[in-house]
């Protein structure tokens, strides 16, 4: 019940209040408005990854595009593999976030998180770790094919080659995997990577939401045997229903819009409710006292909503906060 967030800090709602100073027919002078928002109202959205490839360094794939794969394979092959040229070859896996998530700042975004599922993981010890990519890629429509009409090993788009082959990413930002438990006995389970913080830099933003991003394993030191792996699953595998495919869960906090004083009231525009928890408005006229008073309660039947009330006389100050009630 206590708000945890203030959306403005001091100097900002010293701007917003005088802003929002202005006489009304009935001689109030409205001061200030200010919202105060808990995260536990945030609103949580499930969304599908489904750009997505892989490209491989094994010289007889280096070529092939592999837009519309049923997996997207993360490899690195130890040595020994009984041909010379796969020993020490790799796959890196490749995809776009869902454009749903760049309209949203990153000061509205509480937590987002990535997740890809592996029917089997073999990857031990090792890590996978996402890197922001420095260069857009074509996903293409190949399964292993050639000519390729997408990214490859060489190139970025299936003609035009990356800056270094393999694919052009920022070692600067990157988030390790974290494991999740094993879900049967063909050891499969999910991978999640929080890329909050890489959405709150401008610069790996920019570059997650331009270029997209990769998954690479422990290349280094190349493994003396065996094949480190997770061939994780694509959208394009019809034997998996949509709760399998790679997925964003993105957290945002509420968004209050739209504030209107106009014919002696106050109305508010609030955004990215939670479907039915009961959100508690509250006013205060002094905020040095604390003292909130529960206005109304609104059940959000949506993710957004709007209310209002009369500005009554005598009223001088009038500050206004959101909280839900779990």
């Amino acid at each position: 019940m206590v708000p945890l967030l203030l959306l403005m800090n001091a100097a900002t709602q010293r701007g917003r209040l005088a802003g929002l100073r202005r006489c009304l027919q009935t001689s109030l002078i409205v001061l200030g408005i200010a919202f105060l928002v808990p995260s536990a109202q945030a609103q949580t959205f499930v969304t599908n990854i489904t750009t997505t490839t892989y490209i491989d360094s094994w010289v007889i794939n280096q070529t092939n595009n592999y837009g519309h794969a049923h997996t997207v394979k993360v490899v690195i092959d130890g040595m020994g593999q009984g041909d010379p040229t796969k020993d020490g070859s790799i796959c890196r896996g490749l995809f776009q976030l869902p454009p749903q998530l760049w309209t949203y700042s990153p000061g509205d975004i509480v937590s987002a998180s990535v997740s890809f599922y592996v029917w089997q993981d073999n990857t031990g010890t090792l890590n996978i770790t996402l890197y922001p990519l420095t260069r857009s890629f074509v996903q293409g429509t190949g399964y292993g094919t050639y000519p390729p009409d997408g990214a490859t090993w060489f190139t970025y788009d299936g003609t035009n080659s990356w800056t270094n082959p393999g694919g052009d990413f920022d070692t600067n930002y990157s988030v390790i995997a974290v494991k999740g438990p094993i879900l049967s006995d063909e050891n499969d389970r999910f991978f999640y990577w929080d890329i909050t913080a890489l959405l709150q830099s401008s610069t790996s933003r920019a570059e997650l939401q331009n270029y997209g991003a990769m998954l690479r394993i422990d290349e280094t030191p190349v493994p003396a045997t065996g094949m480190p792996r997770a061939p994780f699953t694509s959208s394009y595998d019809p034997s998996y229903t949509p709760a399998y495919w790679p997925t964003l869960q993105l957290t945002v906090r509420p968004t209050v819009f739209n504030v209107r004083i106009s014919g002696g009231a106050i109305s508010l525009g609030i955004t990215n409710l939670t479907v039915g928890v009961t959100n508690t408005i509250e006013r205060s006229f002094n905020l040095a006292t604390n003292g909130w008073t529960a206005v109304t309660n609104i059940v959000a039947t949506g993710i957004s909503t709007n209310w209002s009330e009369t500005i009554q006389p005598g009223w001088t100050n009038a500050f206004y906060r959101v909280h839900s009630q779990f």
